[in-house]
C-alpha cells in the first residue's frame, strides 16, 4: 500500500515551534472555523456539566440525535454521530466496500485517504480553473458504472463553490439508474443563508443510493471536541454502527452539540458575520498586488497567488514569521505551489492578515 498522508490547517503546535512563536500570538487563517468560537450556551452547557466526564458517554447520543433530527429535518433513525465527521467517511467506506470513488478534485484530502486505505481505487475527476472550478456534471456522470462511489463536497472545500440542490438531485437520480452510491458532505452548509435551496440533506435516509455527511466541528465551533454526523439509510446506519467504537462521541461533544443547536441567536449572528466579513476580505484580498480571490460559498476564500512571483508555501511562510497562518494548498490535488485558503474571521483579525500579506508582498 502507497504511503499516506494527511494535509490540514489547524496546527497550532506545529505552527508555534515552527515559526518561533507562543501559540497565543498566532491567528489562525487556515482552519475554517468559526470566529466567534463556541457559544456561550455551550460554554455553560460544558461547565454545568464537567462531573459526567467521571461516567461512560451515552454510546447511542439519544439527546444528541434527537436534537440534530429536529434540526436536520430528518428522522433520528437515519442518524449515526461520530468523532467529527472524518472518522465517519473512514467508517463508511470500510463498512460500504465501495473500491472505486470518484472525487472531483481538488477536494477534502480525507475522501482519497479513506478510500486507498481500504485498497481502493482513486478516480480524479479535475475541477478546470479556468472554468471557476465549476462541477464538470456531464463528465461526472460518464465515469458511472455499478458499484461506484461519488464523493461531493458542497460547498466544496477548498473552492467554495456550490451547487443547488436541484443539480445534486440530477445527479443523484443518474446515479441510482447506474448503479453509483453518492456521499455529499455538506460539512460548511451551515454557514450560508438559504441552506435548504442547496442541501439535500432531506432526501438523506430516503434514497437508497445517498448518504450526507454533517459537522458540528466548524459551525459550532468546538473542533477540540470533534462532533459530526451521517444521514443515511437505516440499513447502513445499522451497520456502521455496530463496526464503530461505542463510546465515539465524549459526554463533553454530546453535551456541547444539544446546547448549540439550541442556540439560534448564536447561528444566526454568525451567518450575519461571515457576509459581512466575507466580502470585506474578499474586497480587502483584491486590492493587494498578485492576489486573485475567486468568489465562493463558504466561510473561506481561495486565492491564487501566481502573480506574485512567489510560490505558496514561500508566502505561508513569509506571514507565518509575523504570526497569521494561512492554509499553503500544496495538499490540494491541482493546486500545489499557486494557491493558499484563508478562513473568515472578525474584522479586527481579517485586518491584521491583510496587513501582513500587504507588508510581505508589496513592502
Amino acid at each position: 500500500m502507497q504511503q499516506l498522508e494527511h494535509f490540514h490547517g489547524g496546527n497550532l503546535t506545529r505552527a508555534s515551534l515552527k515559526y518561533g512563536l507562543p501559540r497565543e500570538e498566532i491567528i489562525d487563517f487556515s482552519a475554517n472555523i468559526n470566529p466567534l468560537g463556541p457559544s456561550k450556551e455551550v460554554i455553560i452547557a460544558i461547565e454545568n456539566n464537567l462531573g459526567l466526564i467521571s461516567e461512560y458517554p451515552d454510546p447511542d447520543c439519544n439527546e444528541l440525535k434527537t436534537a440534530l433530527a429536529s434540526y436536520l429535518g430528518v428522522h433520528d433513525k437515519n442518524i449515526l454521530m461520530g468523532n467529527g465527521a472524518a472518522e465517519l467517511i473512514y467508517l463508511f467506506v470500510r463498512i460500504a466496500g465501495y473500491k472505486k470513488a470518484l472525487i472531483p478534485v481538488p477536494a477534502f484530502s480525507e475522501y482519497s485517504l479513506a478510500v486507498l486505505s481500504q485498497g481502493g481505487e482513486v478516480i480524479k475527476i479535475n475541477l478546470n480553473e479556468e472554468d471557476g472550478f465549476r462541477l464538470p456534471i456531464n463528465k461526472i456522470v460518464n465515469h458511472f458504472s455499478p458499484g461506484k462511489l461519488l464523493f461531493l463536497c458542497n460547498p466544496n472545500n477548498p473552492t467554495g463553490r456550490v451547487v443547488t440542490g436541484r443539480v445534486v438531485r440530477l445527479i443523484l437520480k443518474e446515479a441510482l439508474t447506474r448503479g453509483v452510491f453518492v456521499l455529499v458532505d455538506e460539512a460548511f452548509m451551515d454557514f450560508m443563508s438559504y441552506r435548504n435551496y442547496f442541501s439535500v440533506m432531506s432526501l438523506a435516509g430516503k434514497h437508497p443510493n445517498l448518504a450526507v455527511l454533517y459537522s458540528m466541528t466548524k459551525f459550532f465551533g468546538i473542533p477540540g471536541l470533534r462532533l459530526g454526523a451521517i444521514v443515511t439509510t437505516e440499513e447502513l446506519v445499522g451497520k456502521m454502527n455496530a463496526s464503530k467504537d461505542p463510546w465515539n462521541v465524549n459526554v463533553l461533544a454530546q453535551v456541547a452539540g444539544v446546547a448549540g443547536l439550541r442556540d439560534e441567536v448564536y447561528m444566526e449572528n454568525t451567518r450575519r458575520l461571515i457576509k459581512r466579513e466575507k466580502n470585506y476580505l474578499y474586497q480587502g484580498l483584491e486590492g493587494i498586488a498578485g492576489l486573485r480571490p475567486l468568489p465562493g460559498a463558504a466561510n473561506f476564500i481561495l486565492v491564487n497567488v501566481i502573480r506574485t512571483g512567489l510560490t505558496s508555501k514561500e508566502i505561508t511562510d513569509l506571514v507565518g514569521k509575523r504570526g497569521i497562518l494561512v492554509r499553503d494548498c500544496y495538499g490540494f490535488s491541482g493546486l500545489e505551489g499557486r494557491f493558499i485558503r484563508v478562513a473568515v474571521k472578525t474584522r479586527p483579525e481579517n485586518e491584521k492578515m491583510l496587513l501582513a500579506l500587504k507588508s510581505v508582498l508589496e513592502g
